[in-house]
């Protein structure tokens, strides 16, 4: 399994900002995430899904909290760690189970194009029993 990946673009303002350092980091995600029906905020739960999609059960995440993020103005990188709730619905058996997880991502800005290129850590692998 690789490393989930996604691209967001970003307003020009808001960026500048960050690399800056006149906003915190935390600043800056809740400006970009916005509100939970965004497109940004519905576009980080299907990266965080993404993690789940081979466990089965139809996997839905609908919010998630940023618990840490760095930023080095310098190298215009960064992290973010995304603390959610996964729920699995396995609809054969009708069979509702939840979750609770947290993926850290790093991301690099492109200020040519004001875009935010998001990367995931390397997935966990789980041994068969």
């Amino acid at each position: 399994m690789m490393r989930e990946k996604f691209t967001l673009k970003a307003d020009e303002s808001l960026l500048r900002q960050l690399i800056a350092n006149e906003i915190s980091p935390s600043a800056f995600f809740a400006t970009l995430f916005g509100q939970k029906q965004s497109a940004h905020y519905r576009a980080m739960c299907e990266g965080l899904v993404a993690y789940h999609n081979k466990d089965g059960g139809s996997p839905e995440v609908t919010e998630f909290e940023i618990t840490d993020s760095g930023f080095k103005p310098e190298k215009s990188e960064g992290y973010l760690k995304c603390k959610f709730g996964i729920h699995f619905h396995y609809t054969c058996s009708d069979v509702h189970n939840d979750a609770n997880d947290t993926i850290r991502w790093d991301f690099i800005l492109d200020e040519a194009t004001n875009t935010i290129r998001f990367t995931g850590e390397e997935p966990w692998v789980r041994d068969a029993e």
